[in-house]
């Protein structure tokens, strides 16, 4: 079972790079100037979604240095401003950035932050039930 768990982190690893590459020519755009995603006060949006992203892969990788609050630090505004994006949408409010397929990129960030909760939260209980 700890097998399990070290695949569940490294899953969530490698899907925090996989969001990282897309998230991070967002940043880059709205750093040139280019108003690619909203803002939140003075900081946008992707800003936070990246960091975020971030640290739930650093906590991941890192496992033994105890740093599941880091990866809730994280999880918490992905999850938070992916809902408040979702909702703004289904109301008619677009907020988000769109795919190259036009499907608000929120939608997509609700999935992957909801499902990495999930994930870690696995691999947490599998390292303390069989450890």
């Amino acid at each position: 079972m700890l097998i399990l768990s070290r695949l569940l982190r490294f899953a969530i690893f490698g899907f925090s790079i996989y969001v990282l590459t897309g998230i991070v020519p967002i940043s880059v755009s709205q750093w040139q100037g280019q108003n690619a995603c909203p803002a939140l006060g003075p900081v946008p949006a992707c800003y936070i979604v990246s960091a975020s992203y971030f640290a739930m892969g650093t906590a991941a990788i890192f496992w033994n240095a105890n740093l599941t609050w880091l990866f809730l630090a994280g999880a918490l505004p992905v999850n938070l401003l992916a809902a408040t994006g979702t909702s703004l949408e289904a109301f008619g409010h677009p907020t988000c950035p769109l795919s190259t397929s036009g499907v608000p990129l929120c939608y997509y960030s609700l999935a992957a932050g909801s499902g990495m909760l999930v994930a870690y939260s696995c691999a947490l209980f599998l390292k303390k039930r069989f450890a």
